[in-house]
């Protein structure tokens, strides 16, 4: 039986599945993240690797990191339009989008571009049902 990867839709998505397992294990979850009805394409330690590397490199800073962990924590993305949050929405902004590309390089998250060409491919086979 094949296993049947499902790949992140946006660096958000990963972000945020990443928090749950995290906060899981620290309560003292042992189980691996992929275990249960969806397998992802990836462990929370390779996000976490992906992360200290883009620290490393001075791409993301711990401004963005503080960002990332509050909102991370209420699983809930900055708004901008809310003025408190504005300055925190555009260092999630920036985060997510540095992040976002070296997912999909390392094909966790699904590109753009791929998730483009199955929406018209679905598109395509529905209309030719009709």
């Amino acid at each position: 039986m094949g296993m049947n990867i499902t790949l992140f839709n946006s660096a958000e998505e990963a972000w945020f599945w990443f928090m749950q397992s995290h906060k899981a294990r620290q309560s003292g979850a042992k189980q691996s993240a992929n275990q249960g009805d969806v397998i992802r394409p990836c462990e929370p330690t390779d996000i976490l690797k992906i992360l200290e590397r883009l620290r490393r490199h001075r791409r993301l800073d711990m401004n963005h990191f503080r960002v990332m962990r509050h909102y991370g924590d209420r699983m809930l993305a900055p708004d901008p339009y809310h003025a408190k949050e504005w300055h925190a929405s555009t260092l999630w902004g920036e985060a997510m989008e540095i992040l976002e590309d070296v997912l999909i390089a390392k094909d966790i998250v699904i590109s753009k571009l791929s998730a483009e060409i199955i929406d018209f491919q679905q598109r395509r086979e529905a209309v030719s049902r009709w």
